[in-house]
């Protein structure tokens, strides 16, 4: 969770503290040395209050289970990521990954090991995406990857990787985890977000029954 709405808060009334104080000892003779009893109430409730909107804000962007981003905010930021890559004139690849065979899962060990899973998977995937890469979790066992500055060759890498590292998590959980995958490339493939994610998730879909095949 980000700190900004406390650090906001408690700066602005650290500046009003002091130049409340400095008109006080300048037009008041107000000694310097006074304690700020006042001003050290008002610290305490800008903290809370700034620790409130912090929390409203990771809620509307985050994933409470998972930590990753929501749909809402990637919605919300697409354009400006799409622009960003224009103006490069550089690719964007958006991967969508779905747990297999998770209702089974959830059916046979329950939710509680269900939502570990997810948790579990979540982590590797942050520790294998880049540093301007963002995870979302789309639903359910579904996340997607927007990956700017991304082609094929990218995604591939990433993806074997990730597949090495589900076969330890496993051995952890003492039980089968592995993911199907597929992805779409901006501009080749769309030019929007909605029929990126389309086409990504309809090769992931190809993936899993070849997988089963």
């Amino acid at each position: 969770m980000e700190y900004t709405g406390r650090i906001t808060s408690v700066m602005i009334i650290v500046i009003a503290i002091l130049v409340m104080r400095i008109y006080a000892y300048i037009y008041l003779d107000y000694p310097l040395t006074a304690p700020p009893v006042i001003g050290v109430v008002f610290l305490f409730i800008a903290f809370w209050a700034g620790k409130q909107y912090d929390k409203v804000k990771f809620f509307s962007e985050k994933d409470s289970l998972t930590g990753c981003y929501n749909r809402r905010f990637i919605y919300k930021s697409f354009p400006s990521i799409l622009a960003k890559v224009k103006q490069k004139n550089e690719n964007l690849s958006i991967v969508v990954l779905d747990c297999n065979n998770f209702k089974t899962i959830n059916d046979k060990y329950g939710h509680v090991k269900g939502d570990r899973i997810l948790q579990e998977i979540s982590t590797l995937l942050l520790t294998h995406i880049r540093n301007n890469d963002i995870l979302v979790r789309w639903g359910g066992d579904e996340f997607l990857i927007i990956a700017p500055c991304a082609d094929r060759e990218n995604i591939n890498v990433m993806i074997n990787r990730l597949e090495d590292e589900l076969q330890e998590l496993s051995e952890k959980m003492q039980m089968q985890i592995t993911i199907s995958s597929g992805f779409a490339t901006y501009p080749r493939d769309a030019q929007n977000i909605d029929d990126l994610i389309q086409i990504a998730d309809h090769n992931m879909y190809l993936h899993k029954h070849k997988s089963r095949g």
